[in-house]
């Protein structure tokens, strides 16, 4: 939560306010991630592809008996496919496209992992004993306010432990998000992602799959998404590189590039933020973003216009018309209801934990008894009555 005495402010240059966990201002109050957008311009990306093409190469030889000589996790979303493509189609690896099934897939998100067959690669697609999944996202749910810490969890654990099940010691992520969205220095510099970096970031909190230990998870019952095994991962010469620190990364050339390979955006429009091409792959996610408008006073609009911005395709100004109008929408009724049923608590249990949630440091209430966000940038007392996300015919038909 936000430390007392605190006033919610805005980076000068994007949307982003210093609520953002990870997030710092320089003494101009510019963000963090705004100047690392300044670095790139002085980054040599032709010595750092041939960095990347090395890589590629000690791989390829380490692994010349094997299958395959990378595995690439895959969500079934736009960069995750581009990244599989990429690695597939440019650069003539052997990838394994591997992906954690989440519990709350989408339609969508499944139509769009047929996108893989059009790459032509090998695909785990893997699932965990649904009642341990859920039994753990009802407890972080209720001890977080994050309907997606479990999913975090998994696919940044399950990823390692599979690498040494198969003995494959290259993986490429896609973005360091340190680095394209703000953080720590030392963090926003890292080619490799690494245990201690992820476990410290807010979408894990540090708080590890060995802490749910109890009377109905055992740790066998956790293998597949336990902290994986650092001298195992030594001896497999373990290699898991950020794709965006060595080619810049723009999610919207991204979706270009998996749009040719069979991906498709939402139809009816964004289901959170401004990108009809993101969150599409699971339900969850989009209560996870909606989170962060409680516990941190944003939400994805403010998240995907900053990007914009930074990208010199959206102005400033046009930026705080699209947060005053969307930011604080609700994710869509069918959502909740989802996780609801999935987790077993009735939807005046969910909306109890959303208001606990709500950091009361930032949010304040007016003579009528309704939330505002004090000193928001898109206009101080104005309302906290955003509507649901409305589906489509064809998204409430699939959830029946």
């Amino acid at each position: 939560m936000i430390k007392k005495k605190f006033q919610i402010s805005y980076c000068k240059e994007c949307v982003i306010p210093n609520t953002r966990p990870d997030i710092y201002f320089d003494k101009n109050g510019v963000c963090s991630a705004c100047n690392n957008v300044k670095l790139k311009k002085k980054i040599d990306w032709k010595k750092r592809k041939k960095e990347f093409l090395n890589i590629l190469l000690k791989h390829k030889k380490i692994n010349i008996n094997n299958d395959y000589n990378c595995i690439v996790p895959v969500s079934g979303g736009k960069d995750s496919i581009y990244q599989l493509h990429l690695l597939k189609k440019k650069f003539k690896m052997r990838p394994l496209a591997i992906t954690w099934k989440t519990l709350a897939r989408t339609k969508q998100g499944e139509d769009n992992l047929n996108a893989l067959k059009n790459i032509g690669v090998d695909h785990i697609d893997f699932t965990i004993n649904p009642k341990i999944i859920n039994e753990i996202t009802k407890k972080s749910f209720l001890k977080f306010g994050d309907s997606s810490y479990i999913d975090h969890l998994c696919i940044y654990n399950l990823i390692p432990n599979l690498a040494i099940k198969l003995n494959i010691g290259l993986v490429t992520w896609g973005e360091n998000p340190y680095f394209e969205y703000g953080g720590k220095t030392k963090n926003s510099s890292e080619r490799t992602q690494n245990s201690k970096m992820i476990n410290n970031h807010n979408i894990l909190k540090n708080h590890m799959a060995e802490k749910w230990i109890s009377k109905k998870i055992s740790k066998r019952d956790m293998s597949s998404f336990l902290a994986p095994n650092e001298k195992k991962l030594k001896s497999i010469k373990y290699e898991p590189i950020y794709l965006g620190y060595y080619f810049p990364w723009d999610i919207k050339r991204n979706y270009r590039i998996a749009r040719k390979v069979g991906f498709k955006s939402r139809e009816s429009g964004p289901i959170m933020g401004l990108y009809s091409e993101s969150d599409l792959d699971c339900m969850n996610i989009v209560i996870h973003h909606y989170f962060k408008w409680l516990k941190f006073g944003f939400n994805r609009v403010t998240d995907n216009a900053s990007n914009e911005i930074r990208k010199k395709r959206l102005t400033r100004k046009k930026a705080i018309q699209l947060i005053r109008k969307y930011d604080g929408i609700k994710p869509p009724k069918e959502y909740i209801q989802n996780f609801c049923k999935q987790i077993k608590i009735t939807e005046r249990k969910f909306w109890e934990v959303a208001n606990k949630f709500r950091d009361k440091k930032i949010w304040k209430k007016n003579k009528r008894n309704q939330w505002y966000i004090h000193n928001w940038i898109a206009g101080d007392k104005k309302i906290d009555k955003f509507p649901n996300i409305e589906l489509s015919k064809k998204e409430k038909n699939y959830l029946q």
